[in-house]
């Protein structure tokens, strides 16, 4: 991949996940129209998503190893915790919990093999129990909840290289895959 192509791919990726944050923060500010602090919080969260997209531009990282079976994660990660959260009754917090710290042990089971692949899985299947927690009045079906977790997975390949180190990325990718997968079904039926 030559240079100028890893620069547009950074740039197009930190263009989606900004406009997701706005699209995050819109949402609030539509939600609770007149109130001050909520205006403060908007403008605080702008202020530090504009700082951490200019002090985190110009570093660079490793491109995942598989994109397609980290998005299978993603959606992985998504089913289980809706299975948990919904069909077992279990609860959202609880059930991301649950996937996330069963994730967080695999590379401690894989140790000997030193495999990449078996580093960008916790990440990939934590960023689906975001989805996974989206509540039953949004998306309640097997269906929704795969095709926000691929979304999503698509979004996380994507991001993989843009704010690092930088907190809420998973929750905005997240994100992302529900209010998509959402406005298209609002637009279909």
């Amino acid at each position: 991949m030559n240079f100028k192509m890893i620069k547009l791919y950074r740039r197009t990726s930190m263009v989606i996940l900004v406009l997701l944050q706005l699209a995050f923060v819109s949402a609030i500010f539509y939600d609770v129209l007149n109130e001050f602090s909520v205006l403060v919080f908007i403008g605080a969260i702008s202020f530090l998503g504009i700082f951490s997209l200019v002090k985190m531009a110009h570093e660079s990282h490793e491109k995942p190893t598989k994109s397609y079976i980290l998005i299978l994660f993603v959606t992985f990660g998504a089913l289980a915790t809706f299975i948990l959260n919904l069909k077992l009754n279990i609860g959202p917090v609880i059930s991301a919990s649950l996937v996330g710290f069963i994730a967080t042990l695999i590379p401690g089971i894989f140790k000997n093999k030193n495999h990449q692949l078996i580093k960008e899985m916790p990440p990939a299947i934590y960023c689906g129990t975001f989805v996974g927690m989206t509540s039953a009045n949004i998306g309640a079906t097997y269906w929704f909840i795969s095709l926000a977790g691929i979304v999503a997975g698509i979004l996380y390949v994507l991001a993989t290289n843009t704010f690092v180190r930088v907190g809420g990325k998973l929750g905005t990718v997240a994100f992302g895959g529900v209010a998509f997968v959402f406005l298209i079904s609002l637009i279909i039926s």
